[in-house]
Formats: structure tokens, sequence, C-alpha cells
């Protein structure tokens, strides 16, 4: 609903009267032996969720989310205000959780949205501090989150990179959401009821300025205060290591061989002993399958443990590790074959784009004997365990070092010497016991 034109007359006693009101309001001028003081912060949980909602402005996704209530008698400050109806303004806001991202969600009831102005910080607006160190002030993983109905959301003040949104104009306000890339937390992993400084707010101009403005939780609700509340993310996955050997509990999914320059139609897929020389004389090729973990359990990360067991002289090789990017037959791949009808585009599987990758998903360097671990990229380990289809395994170049061969025990050497696998994985809650 539009209001009336004013007469000039009336718009500057008007605006005389908002300036005076917003002068005494203000979160920046108020004194601060009158800010709300209460000795309980008051909270909020924020529950992980599987299959998080589409970022589209629809809200109806939200209807079995908590929500926090914001009206002029609720809000911490300015506290029990009667300066306007819950028509006039008012709000509620739920946030969400995945492994990847934060979710929110607000509607806000206005009955006269203002939005677009190039001073977009006096518009109809809400604000969300997530004060990730709970320090009570800003600190440089912290988020300062405004949201405007013209579909305008800032971050700390700029351009929010990585962030959805999708906010729109109703016909009671206007209404949005925004997700957030969990990397924009500064790293912090919110496993196991972690709590971080927050609250929120909204402001009200109803065509002369900022007329009235509430937050839930402290005298801000643009910027972190020592009476902000508490976000507790509950409900968290289980996310543990997994280990695979071969011949334990029925498990015989690696495969492995190694090709030979020098003896370039020698076959070695049923070998216990496999060799891995520097200056790219030998290379080892190895496969594994990651088994089915169970209903919408996601894999995070991997490990590859080899057993390097001699070597010829003491000396030094520097292992890098590519995907192969075309399937290879143990029993039958040699340097020039990946399988008995198939041979490579290069020999030793080094056609880059066709044999292998280019880019390295591991590196290592071999300068004693033993078990080796090989990280994995965490992309490659998803990947591998999201699209089997495309899992043709991985090998391992000596490119640079010293000319020194080493011997490993291959994946028939039995279940105390083969190579065997780790992953890192998140359960569900209720699968992750």
């Amino acid at each position: 609903m539009k209001r009336p034109i004013l007469t000039f007359s009336i718009i500057i006693l008007v605006i005389m009267s908002i300036a005076g009101l917003a002068s005494a309001e203000s979160p920046a001028t108020k004194p601060a032996d009158e800010l709300n003081k209460s000795q309980t912060r008051p909270e909020m949980e924020s529950s992980w969720l599987l299959h998080p909602p589409v970022v589209d402005g629809d809200l109806s996704e939200w209807a079995g989310q908590t929500k926090l209530y914001l009206t002029g008698q609720n809000a911490d400050y300015p506290a029990g205000s009667d300066l306007f109806s819950p028509e006039d303004l008012s709000a509620w806001a739920s946030v969400i959780w995945t492994s990847q991202r934060v979710y929110l969600a607000i509607s806000v009831t206005d009955d006269y949205v203002v939005s677009g102005s190039t001073a977009w910080r006096t518009d109809d607006m809400a604000g969300f501090v997530f004060d990730v160190d709970n320090s009570g002030d800003f600190s440089a993983d912290d988020i300062n989150l405004t949201l405007n109905p013209d579909n305008l959301v800032t971050a700390n003040g700029g351009w929010p990179a990585g962030y959805e949104w999708a906010i729109h104009e109703t016909a009671t306000g206007w209404q949005g959401e925004v997700s957030i890339p969990m990397s924009q937390f500064g790293g912090v992993d919110f496993l196991g009821d972690i709590q971080v400084g927050f609250t929120w707010g909204v402001q009200d101009n109803d065509g002369v300025g900022v007329e009235n403005w509430m937050s839930w939780a402290g005298p801000e609700f643009l910027k972190a205060t020592p009476q902000e509340g508490l976000l507790t993310f509950t409900n968290g996955p289980v996310r543990k290591w997994v280990a695979f050997h071969p011949g334990v509990d029925g498990y015989d999914g690696i495969i492995d061989s190694t090709l030979d320059s020098w003896h370039p139609d020698q076959r070695y897929g049923d070998n216990k002993d496999l060799i891995l020389y520097s200056r790219n004389n030998y290379h080892l090729v190895l496969k594994f399958d990651i088994p089915d973990l169970g209903q919408d359990v996601r894999v995070l990360d991997a490990k590859v443990h080899i057993n390097f067991t001699s070597s010829n002289h003491d000396w030094t090789s520097y292992v890098r590790v590519y995907r192969l990017l075309r399937p290879w037959d143990e029993s039958a791949v040699t340097w020039y074959n990946a399988d008995a009808a198939t041979r490579w585009a290069s020999g030793g599987a080094n056609a880059i784009g066709k044999d292998r990758e280019n880019r390295r998903v591991s590196v290592l360097t071999l300068d004693s004997l033993g078990w080796k671990t090989f990280d994995l990229s965490n992309d490659v380990a998803t990947d591998m365990y999201e699209h089997p289809e495309k899992n043709y395994g991985l090998i391992f170049r000596a490119e640079e070092g010293s000319s020194v061969a080493y011997h490993l025990a291959s994946s028939e050497a039995g279940s105390e010497n083969a190579p065997w696998i780790e992953v890192y994985a998140e359960f569900p809650p209720d699968q992750g016991n």
C-alpha cells in the first residue's frame, strides 16, 4: 500500500521528527548505560540437514524449521517498544546448516516497503551477525550480513562471493533466503554443538528515512556486541576414518601392477612384489574401489598406504600421483597396453588427457622403507565414491630423484603387507554409531 503525497510543510515536520527519533534510537549514539544489559544471552538452535532447501525465495520448505519471531514487544532492543505494530514491522528468521553451507530464511511484515534507492543502507533492511569466535566484537572470520528487499545482499560491507540468495517483496512485506559457504566461517567445524555469537534484526523506512529498527539480542543488529545472543549448531553428522584391507571382512577392491619401460611386454599383475623406479622407468598403477557405506553417506577424503619393502640404493625419489583416464586390466596391463586389446595412447600411460590427468593428486618424498601414506586430494576421493564408473585408478610416477628402484608389496602379498586404503566419511547422525 502506497501512502498519499504529503504537503511540503508536513514532510518537513515528519523529517524533523524522524531525524530526532533516529538520533535518539540509533545504536551508534545510544548511551552505554541505557543499553539492555540482561545477564542471560538468548539462544537459538540451527539444525543440520542432509538435504537443504532450494534458495529461490520460496519459504515453504522452511515450514518445519525452528523460527525466531521478532516484534516491537519481544525485541531485546529497543525493549518493550510501542513505536510500531506487528503490521508495521515484524519478522521471523530461521537458520539451518549442512556440511557445505549455512542457510538462513527471513520473512518480514512491513506495510510500506522501501527499497532500491542509491542510499540502500537507509532502505528497509535486515541484518545478521555471526560472531564466529564469540568475542562480542568484530574478528576476521565473522560475518556481518545485510539483506534488502530489492535482492541486494552484502557481507562485511562488500560483495558476498560464493553466496546464494533470492529475496523479493510480498503482499505483506518481503522475504528471502541466503546460503553462505562454510569456507566463509574461517574453517570452523560446527560439529559437536558448537556455539557462535549471533544476533539479527530489521529496520523500517516508511518513505522519509529510517523510522524504527529492532534487534533480537543486544543493541546492534549490524555488528557484534557483548550482549549478542548465541547460535548453537546441533544434530551434526558423524565423521570418521574407515579402513579397508584386502582379504579382511571380504574386501577385495584393490588391483595393482607395474609398467616397465625396460621390459615393455612384461606383466606384473600376479606378482607379490612390484617396482617403482625413478627417472620414469617403472610406474605403479593401482585402483581401489570404495564399498557402499550406506544411504546418504559422503566420502570426504582418502589415503593409500603402501609398504615399501626394499630398494637397491638408499637414495631419494620424488613420487607424484595422477588419476588414470581409461580402464585397464590387472592381468594384461603392460608398458604399452592397458588391456589385451587396447594400447595406451603413449607408453607408460603417459598421454595427458587420454591416459592420465596432468594434475597431481598426491606427492611424496620417498627416502626410506616401510609403510608410506599417500594423501589424496579431497575432491578425488569424493568423485571416486560418487562416480565409480569413472574411477580408473591412479598412476604413481617417480619422476625425479636418484636412480633407485623401490620394491613394494602388491595386493597379492597378503593382508598384512598389501596396500590398503582408508576413507574419511560423513555419516548422517542416525548412522554414525
